[in-house]
């Protein structure tokens, strides 16, 4: 039974399919997900918070991200699903999606400025991820792994809190898109192109709240006692 007592992050990962009924609320379960469903909702008009309760306590407790209870992985094992799931993925679609977003600015922005716009979150956005995921591989996921192994290193508390900078760093930028692109709804006259950008733009918003969520609130609570 979920209450109202419960944190956001908590219900996510007990309970990946929330995710989706928060996301329809635009409330932030992977940056801001340390609160209470109560505390959270207080202030939003647009929630309320027995309709809200009611629709968590809906779902089927038994679902799990991939039929995997990822909470109960390893730290290791964590980090090499994240890197397999997230990253990968992640530096593919920059790859793909990039020219469509380049072509959207050079063909609609003369007439329609916001895309220019968008054309240089979603660079800052590419650029703050494939860093950030680029730092986890190299050195910060190492480092992980060392602790993991009793290898204590003093600085793991810096390491870790940079991270989560960068994932703060990311949702910030993706809340802007998500403005810009007035939540991901194309205007009647938008080709085929602007429709694929705002829907990829979209799925990658759906994945990076999923991926933060897995490190901010699933794998950095692994190492709480080192700190």
């Amino acid at each position: 039974m979920i209450t109202k007592e419960r944190h956001f992050a908590d219900v996510v990962t007990d309970i990946p399919k929330s995710a989706d009924i928060f996301r329809k609320y635009g409330i932030d379960f992977c940056c801001g997900g340390d609160v209470s469903i109560e505390h959270a909702t207080s202030n939003n008009k647009n929630v309320d918070l027995e309709t809200l309760l009611s629709q968590l306590n809906s779902i089927t407790q038994t679902d799990h991200t991939g039929n995997i209870d990822i909470k109960y992985l390893s730290a290791p094992s964590l980090m090499q699903y994240i890197q397999s799931r997230y990253h990968e993925t992640l530096r593919e679609e920059f790859k793909n999606l990039t020219p469509y977003v380049t072509k959207l600015a050079k063909v609609h922005g003369p007439n329609h400025s916001y895309l220019l716009e968008l054309k240089d979150l979603y660079t800052k956005l590419k650029q703050t991820l494939l860093q950030h995921i680029e730092d986890e591989d190299q050195h910060s996921f190492p480092k992980l792994i060392e602790a993991s192994s009793g290898n204590y290193t003093d600085n793991l508390s810096e390491t870790i809190m940079s991270l989560i900078d960068d994932h703060e760093e990311a949702g910030q930028i993706l809340k802007e898109i998500r403005s810009i692109t007035n939540d991901y709804q194309p205007p009647l006259e938008a080709c085929g192109t602007w429709r694929l950008v705002y829907q990829r733009l979209e799925k990658l918003e759906h994945d990076t709240h999923e991926h933060v969520h897995l490190e901010n609130h699933v794998l950095f609570k692994k190492y709480q006692h080192l700190l």
